[in-house]
């Protein structure tokens, strides 16, 4: 069935699709809120990329801070856009009548889950570069690339193992 012609089904939020959405909003809120608390302690010069070690390897301008939140705005704006549409989305599996709400649903759980990840990675990152910049720490986690990858792969795993076995 192409995408024009798949059911479009308004999906009611589950107790679990409410607190990701809730854990989503709170990573989003302190990555806004905790560089306008900290911006004015700053040195001029903060840290603006790490190695895979977690050392600071590029350093630049404190107002780049506002980059990484800036980019968080747009990519949770756009997340949470998206997973009000479930019918435009790719699917592994042809969508049906019989089946549309279960991959919907399940879809749209993982937009929430990559939510959450992607803004407590966020707020994490800023919360590291804030306290290397004022040296309260010498690196971020030796552990942040590792994971950053483990993390992404299993949630992308889970919900493929999920959409087969719920065809």
């Amino acid at each position: 069935m192409s995408k024009e012609k798949r059911p479009r089904i308004a999906l009611e939020m589950t107790p679990h699709d409410w607190l990701l959405e809730g854990l989503a909003a709170a990573a989003f809120l302190f990555l806004l809120v905790v560089p306008a608390v900290y911006y004015a302690d700053l040195p001029d010069t903060i840290p603006q990329h790490f190695n895979a070690r977690g050392e600071a390897d590029d350093f630049g301008p404190k107002v780049r801070l506002w980059l990484l939140p800036g980019l968080g705005v747009l990519i949770y704006a756009k997340m949470t856009i998206l997973n009000r549409y479930p019918h435009i989305f790719n699917y592994t599996v042809p969508i049906t009548a019989d089946n549309a709400e279960r991959q919907y649903r399940m879809a749209t759980q993982l937009i929430r889950v990559l939510k959450v990840f992607v803004m407590s990675l966020f707020a994490y990152l800023i919360w590291g570069t804030i306290q290397i910049a004022t040296s309260r720490a010498e690196t971020l986690s030796e552990w942040l690339l590792w994971f950053m990858l483990g993390a992404n792969s299993a949630i992308l795993v889970w919900y493929l193992v999920r959409a087969y076995r719920k065809k």
